[in-house]
């Protein structure tokens, strides 16, 4: 494929995951291009001679209105939108890794974006939980028949799109709306970045196709999800055929964890762990302890930080 290349969205706290990503991408995908959009001042030089990933941070982000307003939490990804190295590129959140050929769903000759289609269409309950006050966006944007698009609205932890397809004033009258009206999107981009894509193919200005490309791990019983992506010692033992990205959207999926089933992304973190420092068994197993530990400190951190804040403000 031409001119094309991944982006991944990472920060300091999610980077152990990443590393994984990167590792999915080159067991199923080989060679494609790779770039990670760092939000942080964490060094990745360790895969970037090894995978020979690109890195873009906020020293080298051209806009400054993106420098300054579109790193963190729910915003970091969106700059890809404008600084893309890449015409066509593909976005996967840390917390994912690609099982199979997802390249396969990449159709840059007739749309402008690839999206997930839901399992389901999303109620009234869910849009307002997931998406956006509804009643906000009605009285913001009247001519945008937001309804029809419920059986599309979708998780933002992955999608295909192309460089340019949105103006940065449309991204800053998003971010300006949002800094007046903090309770009109939800969960971060996944809001906002639903509205712009769906109100853009209302207006006839953007071409998006749903297809089912990722699987959500809380959505499915443990048991399903094993079977479905099996792990054996000689490597992840699926149906290659049944190409999807793995999306941890809800509990991470650490080393030594109960809640969800995290062996897809635990092979892909040793494997990175063997691709870039050489480490295998015991070695690479205590590192990633090490990750998931240094991990639990940094949220236990910012969890007292928020609270202290908090009871400071009171």
């Amino acid at each position: 494929m031409e001119d094309f290349g991944i982006i991944i969205a990472c920060c300091d706290q999610d980077y152990l995951f990443a590393k994984g990503c990167c590792a999915s991408i080159r067991y199923f995908l080989g060679d494609v291009p790779i770039c990670l959009l760092i939000d942080g001042t964490f060094s990745v030089s360790a895969l970037e001679k090894s995978y020979g990933v690109r890195v873009i941070d906020r020293t080298m982000v051209s806009q400054e209105v993106l420098r300054k307003r579109s790193f963190g939490w729910g915003k970091t990804k969106m700059i890809a939108f404008w600084e893309s190295p890449w015409s066509n590129f593909m976005v996967l959140d840390a917390d994912t890794i690609v099982w199979g050929d997802v390249l396969k769903f990449a159709n840059f000759k007739e749309f402008d974006l690839i999206v997930d289609q839901p399992c389901q269409e999303n109620s009234d309950a869910d849009i307002s939980k997931f998406f956006f006050d509804i009643p906000g966006v009605e009285k913001h944007f009247p001519s945008f028949n937001w309804s029809q698009y419920r059986a599309n609205y979708f998780c933002t932890g992955t999608f295909f799109a192309k460089r340019g397809i949105f103006s940065l004033d449309e991204y800053v009258e998003i971010l300006d709306l949002t800094a007046a009206n903090p309770g009109i999107f939800k969960y971060g981009e996944m809001g906002f970045l639903n509205f712009m894509i769906f109100r853009a193919a209302w207006e006839s200005r953007l071409r998006v196709q749903n297809v089912d490309m990722q699987f959500l791990v809380p959505d499915f019983d443990q048991d399903f999800v094993r079977k479905r992506f099996p792990v054996e010692s000689s490597g992840l033992a699926g149906d290659r055929a049944e190409a999807t990205v793995i999306h941890w959207c809800g509990p991470k999926p650490s080393l030594s964890t109960t809640t969800v089933y995290s062996e897809p992304m635990n092979f892909c973190r040793r494997k990175c762990q063997e691709d870039v420092w050489g480490r295998t068994g015991v070695p690479a197993t205590m590192q990633l302890h090490i990750e998931d530990w240094q991990r639990s400190i940094y949220l236990y951190k910012n969890k007292f930080k928020k609270k202290f804040r908090q009871l400071a403000g009171k």
